[in-house]
């Protein structure tokens, strides 16, 4: 069997893949993404059309690049003021063929360097010593086997498949509360309205999943709308249950039974109702699909089409509900245009979790959380992306006794617990197997992935491990050496949201700045407050700090005094023990950094560290802010490290010189 060789493999062309794919081949890497099934884009094109983040802020690079693409998108198709742009809510919401189009332009944009295959399933996994050396795909249909050797493997499949087959050890089910210190782990009822917890809530762990299922584009709209088919394979008995909660008042339309949620051209992103006892999840059935065989797989993925599609057939047709609430229902149906290849249902079924990997970082509960003593979620010195949504999960169990109480076992949301969090470099990079990166199966409890485990998140975790992969083969480092530093320079340039904040516009060299800095400690909560003047304790301070990153050991400390006169300028007659207030006495009355003393420090520090970069501070301004000083110490670090490596401006590939560093 003849052996291919790339650059980067990714497999799997999830929103994790895609944002891998993009960001290898735009640094001039021989890219391959390689799917099994025969389609782009994972959930994003397969009927997610509401993407699970609460808004852009947190959100940077290629998710930001995808939701401004969608958004010009509705914008040129229909106007400015259209309703299409309105309910596309700034490209957070899409139709199904659109999110296609958007994922189909960016990728065909990358063609010199990105080849894409097709229903090719993973077959085989070498691996010589800890290292993944090679990897062998074979068509879905039958046909001859390809194996590709490559310098950097990306398993972006939902269920970390590649990792599994490469020996990484990796985790299903949940951990017990006492495991990772997670007050809302294990067994769990929670009223999902109230968020009250009951009785029955032991906090045991198990090797329970969360439930999958479909996500659905329907319409009310007579003129594209295909009508629901009852299915082959149809158990009344599944749904009788929802009789009585209609009787009792509990539900009253279709849209409590399903979650029906609108995006653009009169279509929904139809989803499980967190309110119903039971909607469109299926609990329980989908255990043995992580480690299944693909006939184990599609199994269970017919199992739950299926099933879906007779709890539709249900809601409009059964007898014993009343007939208003009949009529209601039927006013909905499959949109004809969407999925026409696969009779308007989705093609690809929702897997919320499957494999964890076990990685040099576990992502918890607690990651996501308010750090106790800080004002934001616990700090990162490596992170390589931002996430913003509540910590959730769907049923584990059916409905039971205690689930009267209207509480599904394992559905969970923490949303109100949850902040704003960073993403650590080590939850991608596997334990015991190297040349490997997992940034959708990532490492993490099950508490932790409730809220990793949504798209845009892992479309952005999945471009920085396409840049992560470039730096890994420029510095001939493994990916688990890679310097954490020139990993955020190449993920700031490319505005990326590493460290969140709310008083800090994306893309500014303060931005950047900031960021950087805030994944080192220097600012602890959401604010940066970088237009306040700068103290000199504080600038003293991160001076100090600064002598322990990559490049800064040379850092000079301030001067003692801001009374330094020009050389060649007489200081004239005085006693500094007489004339002067003591030192303490002097920096008490002045404690914050003037712009003089700024300046004249960078030029000081520029020349200890052999760089040349503009200057933030001005002469105008009688103070410096914090802004300035961490711009300063920011350009001073990269410049330091680029100049060590000996490199300068981006190559005709466009790689910069963090891209391009070398060992």
């Amino acid at each position: 069997m003849p052996m291919n060789h790339a650059d980067v493999v990714v497999y799997g062309a999830t929103p994790g893949g895609f944002g891998a794919a993009v960001a290898s081949a735009r640094r001039g890497r021989n890219t391959v993404l390689i799917e099994p099934t025969p389609y782009l884009g994972g959930l994003m094109t397969s009927g997610l059309g509401v993407t699970d983040i609460h808004s852009l802020d947190a959100a940077g690079c290629v998710f930001r690049e995808f939701a401004g693409n969608v958004l010009d998108y509705y914008v040129a198709a229909y106007g400015a003021e259209s309703e299409q742009v309105l309910h596309c809510r700034g490209g957070l919401r899409f139709e199904p063929h659109v999110a296609k189009k958007i994922f189909w332009e960016m990728v065909n944009k990358e063609s010199a360097h990105l080849k894409l295959i097709f229903s090719h399933e993973l077959v085989s996994a070498d691996v010589s010593g800890s290292e993944l050396r090679s990897a062998t795909f074979r068509p879905v249909q039958g046909g001859e086997e390809i194996t590709f050797a490559a310098e950097v493997f990306i398993d972006a499949t939902y269920e970390g498949d590649l990792a599994a087959k490469a020996g990484v050890p990796y985790s299903l089910g949940r951990e017990s509360r006492d495991e990772w210190n997670e007050e809302y782990a294990g067994k769990l009822y929670q009223v999902f309205r109230t968020k009250d917890i009951l009785p029955g809530s032991t906090g045991e762990g198990d090797h329970r999943l969360q439930a999958y299922n479909f996500r659905l584009c329907l319409t009310k709209n007579p003129d594209n709308r295909v009508p629901f088919q009852k299915p082959e394979r149809y158990n009344r008995d599944e749904y009788a249950s929802l009789i009585e909660d209609v009787r009792a008042g509990r539900i009253t339309a279709i849209n409590g039974a399903i979650n029906i949620v609108q995006i653009p051209n009169g279509k929904s992103d139809t989803n499980n109702h967190h309110y119903s006892m039971l909607s469109t999840d299926l609990p329980e059935e989908n255990l043995d699909y992580p480690e299944g065989s693909r006939e184990v797989r599609e199994q269970i993925i017919r199992r739950h089409r299926e099933y879906i599609q007779g709890l539709l057939w249900f809601l409009q047709n059964d007898e014993e509900l009343p007939a208003e609430f009949r009529e209601d229902a039927r006013q909905w149906g499959y949109a004809a245009d969407e999925f026409e290849d696969t009779d308007h249902f989705p093609p690809q079924i929702y897997v919320r979790e499957a494999r964890r990997i076990h990685g040099e970082y576990v992502f918890t509960e607690n990651d996501a959380r308010l750090a106790p003593g800080l004002d934001r979620s616990p700090i990162h010195y490596d992170s390589i992306a931002s996430g913003d949504y509540g910590i959730d999960s769907h049923a584990t169990r059916k409905r039971d006794s205690i689930g009267q109480h209207m509480s599904l076992e394992g559905f969970m949301a923490i949303g109100f617990l949850t902040e704003i969090y960073q993403i650590p470099y080590g939850c991608i990079v596997p334990k015991k197997i190297d040349r490997l990166l997992v940034p959708v199966a990532v490492s993490a409890t099950h508490m932790g992935l409730g809220t990793i485990r949504m798209e845009p998140c892992w479309m952005q975790i999945g471009f920085a491990a396409g840049v992560a992969a470039d730096i890994s083969i420029s510095a001939q480092r493994s990916v688990r050496g890679i310097p954490i530093d020139a990993l955020h320079d190449e993920l700031l340039a490319e505005n990326a949201v590493i460290t969140h904040f709310t008083d800090v516009p994306l893309g500014t060299d303060e931005s950047k700045a900031a960021q950087y800095f805030g994944a080192k400690s220097f600012l602890t909560s959401y604010e940066a407050r970088l237009q306040d003047t700068a103290t000199l304790a504080e600038t003293a301070q991160w001076i100090s700090w600064c002598r322990t990153f990559d490049g800064g050991r040379p850092l000079p400390s301030l001067p003692a005094s801001d009374r330094i006169l020009p050389a060649g300028v007489d200081m004239g007659p005085r006693s500094p023990k007489t004339d002067e207030p003591a030192p303490r006495d002097h920096w008490r009355e002045k404690p914050y950094l003037t712009s003089a003393m700024a300046l004249r420090w960078f030029g000081v520090a520029a020349k200890a560290l052999g760089v040349r970069v503009d200057s933030p501070f001005s002469q105008e301004s009688e103070h410096a802010t914090r802004g300035q000083v961490l711009v300063a110490l920011y350009k001073l670090l990269r410049e330091a490290r680029n100049n060590r490596a000996g490199i300068g401006e981006r190559d005709a590939a466009g790689r910069s010189p963090a891209a391009l560093l070398r060992a």
